[in-house]
């Protein structure tokens, strides 16, 4: 039978005592990075030295289901060699299903639609700026401003006042879109 792997992982006898990872199978549909490090956390310290790396490599198959799989065992023959070289490939074939995370500059791309309102806008701007970790203040004010109608008083009214009162503006935010919701719920607001 052919291998996918090089003759030096092809060839080593896995010991008896390696058993199967169990783990949730790789779909390719989330962060492939992350379940080669599940991977990488399974303990394996009763294999000898000398034959983890094959272990690694031919086991690894069995964490992958569907497409993952197959793309696997369709594997030039004798192309992987090492389970640092199997890696890459996996994470270069799946690499579209990594997540990235959300950064300031993000919130340039939520704008305002012509026909939402301005506390639907606000709440969804909001819920987008709690998404992002480590957010920069200066850069939120100014992509809330440009997200904002053309024609929006609010945007007219927007001045340099706002950045040094940045903290302000992101209560206000939240405060609009709290008081949005109970007035959606039939209560009167207390403001």
């Amino acid at each position: 039978m052919i291998s996918r792997f090089a003759p030096a992982i092809a060839d080593t006898e896995v010991p008896m005592c390696f058993q199967t990872p169990n783990m949730k199978p790789y779909d390719g549909t989330t962060n492939p990075e992350e379940h080669v490090g599940q991977y990488r956390r399974m303990k394996i310290i009763t294999i000898p030295t000398h034959l983890k790396e094959s272990c690694l490599c031919k086991f690894f198959a069995s964490t992958l289901t569907g497409s993952t799989l197959k793309w696997l065992l369709n594997a030039p023959p004798y192309s992987v060699t090492s389970f640092s070289h199997l890696v890459n490939l996996f994470n270069n074939q799946f690499s579209c299903s990594i997540t990235f995370k959300k950064i300031t500059s993000d919130l340039y791309q939520v704008v305002e639609d012509l026909k939402q309102s301005l506390t639907d806008f606000v709440n969804m701007f909001g819920r987008e700026a709690l998404s992002i970790p480590n957010i920069d203040m200066a850069t939120t004010i100014e992509a809330f401003k440009m997200g904002l109608k053309k024609d929006s008083f609010l945007r007219r009214t927007c001045n340099d006042s706002m950045q040094k009162n940045g903290r302000s503006l992101i209560f206000a935010m939240h405060h609009l879109g709290d008081k949005a919701r109970w007035q959606r719920k039939g209560e009167k607001s207390t403001s």
